[in-house]
Order: structure tokens, then C-alpha cells, then sequence
């Protein structure tokens, strides 16, 4: 951890003076609080780990919203430890949890709930703790309603054509939350159209319909997951991600960006000169 600061010195330094601070030392601390990088815990990283594919879009997803947690966590008032727990295990089990490939996808909320609450005590969480994991973890699953802009309904409720428990915690809201942004992005739409066009779960179609123009498209689900916002945090941050994520699929040649290999190219070659919206940037 070396020189990292606490987040509990962040937070009591954040409301002392800059008047008072009288050594140079705690002074260096108070500036690097905003930029500190947390890294997640790596016994639950491994354990998630254990149970997706290295490198692939969920194990990328959900270390991507893991270093976000300190960021919103803290802005909501939520607890670190539980949002980080159910943000690196939510989806864990979507690629070798039980069922069909369509009964993981909609039951892998309460899967990776039940991982949670067997798993986590012996990692050092108490019951209560894990529990408040699971509940966050069972309460991710969304967007959910229906969405009048494209006159359909969102496509959690589309899809799994079920319901599902709202999140009830200021610790499950940051969850769902940093979910749907992550959604939002240019590197969710990807996840999106990858996952669209490669698992057997989805129907075939072209990559432009996977991304734009399709029934339950990548740019519906960033409308469905804007409309969804939990948290005032959230709710701040979805503007700018959604506006980012419509100037990248506009520019997007569909006549090439035919496969997800090339989409995937147009998307690394739109952030390198546009990233991410800040709120969204580890």
C-alpha cells in the first residue's frame, strides 16, 4: 500500500482548512486524495477470477467498475468495501453458473448473490457484511421498466421478461449505478456488440443493428440505463457518458466496422482521441 492515503484521512482532511494545515507532509496528502488509485481487494478479485474468462468482457467490466468505487462510494456515502465485493462479483457468474446460457443471464444476480454469501466469510467479511453484498448484487439487475423514448421496454425486462428487486441501500444504488455507466460507455456499447454477436443467446444480426439500429441495440441500452440513475452521482455523470457515447457510434463506418474485431478497433481508435467523459475515468 506504501504512501497511499486513507480514505479516512481524505475524508477528515477534506473538511479542515487549508489555513490550518501546517505541515508539508499533510499537505501532500490532502492534493493526492482526489487522484489516489485504490487497487481492489485481490482475494476477491481471485475469486472472481475463478470463475470468468481472463480478459474477457466480463472479467474486464467489472474491474473497470471496481477502480470507480472509491469515486462514488464516497460521493453517495456509501461503503467501499460492500459496493467494491458486489461490483467485482455481480456478473461472475453469467459465463459458468447454472442453466442455459439464457437462465445465467437472467438469473445471475441471484447466482452471483448465493457465490457472495458462500464465498465472502472466508475471505474475512462478517454475515452481515456478505449479506449486504448479496443484496447489493442481487438488486444489480437492470435496466428495467419501460423506455418511451424508443417505445419498447428497457432490456433487462425485454429480455428475461421477469421481475427483479429494485436496490434498497445507498450501497446497492452506487452498484446499479456504476453498472448502467458502465453500460453507457464506448467500451460497454463494445461489450454490447460483442456479446450480441457471439453468444447463442441473442439472435443473428449485423453489427450495425447491434450497435444502432437493432431492436435492443448498444445505443438503446445507453438510453435505458441513463433513464435508470439511481443516485445524484450517477445521475450528474450519465449526461456527459451518454453525449461521448453518441458522438463515437456516429462516426462509425459500419461499411467496415462489420465485425467485432473492427468495431472493437473503431471504438480504441474514437477513445484515443476522445476518451472517456472524466467521471467515468479510473
Amino acid at each position: 500500500m506504501g504512501s497511499r492515503p486513507s480514505p479516512n484521512l481524505c475524508g477528515s482532511l477534506h473538511a479542515t482548512s487549508l489555513a490550518r494545515v501546517r505541515f508539508v507532509a499533510v499537505s501532500l496528502t490532502l492534493v493526492s486524495c482526489a487522484h489516489v488509485s485504490v487497487a481492489p481487494r485481490a482475494d476477491v478479485v481471485a475469486l472472481m477470477e475463478r470463475h470468468v474468462t481472463p480478459g474477457g468482457v466480463n472479467h474486464q467490466h467489472m474491474l473497470r467498475l471496481a477502480r470507480l468505487v472509491p469515486r462514488f462510494s464516497d460521493a453517495e456515502g456509501a461503503r467501499r468495501d460492500v459496493v467494491e465485493a458486489a461490483v467485482l462479483l455481480h456478473d461472475a457468474t453469467k459465463e459458468r453458473g447454472e442453466g442455459t446460457p439464457f437462465e445465467r443471464f437472467c438469473t445471475h444476480g441471484s447466482q452471483a448473490a448465493a457465490l457472495a454469501r458462500k464465498e465472502l466469510p472466508s475471505l474475512g467479511f462478517s454475515p452481515r457484511d456478505a449479506e449486504a453484498v448479496a443484496q447489493a448484487i442481487e438488486q444489480h439487475m437492470g435496466p428495467l421498466g419501460d423506455n418511451a423514448e424508443f417505445g419498447r421496454p428497457r432490456f433487462m425486462s425485454s429480455f428475461c421478461q421477469r421481475d427483479f428487486p429494485a436496490p434498497a441501500t445507498t450501497e446497492a444504488r452506487v452498484v446499479f449505478d456504476l453498472d448502467m455507466l458502465d453500460l453507457m460507455t464506448v467500451d460497454g456499447v463494445v461489450k454490447v456488440v460483442t456479446l450480441r454477436q457471439t453468444k447463442p443467446e441473442f439472435t443473428k444480426e449485423s453489427v450495425r443493428e447491434s450497435a444502432m439500429t437493432g431492436a435492443d441495440s448498444a445505443l438503446k441500452s445507453v438510453v435505458d440505463a441513463r433513464q435508470v440513475l439511481k443516485t445524484k452521482t450517477g445521475q450528474a455523470c450519465g449526461s456527459a457518458v451518454e453525449a461521448h457515447t453518441r458522438r463515437f457510434l456516429g462516426q462509425v463506418d459500419f461499411e467496415t466496422a462489420t465485425s467485432v474485431d473492427a468495431f472493437s478497433s473503431a471504438a480504441a481508435a474514437f477513445l484515443a482521441r476522445e476518451p472517456l467523459p472524466a467521471c467515468v475515468r479510473p
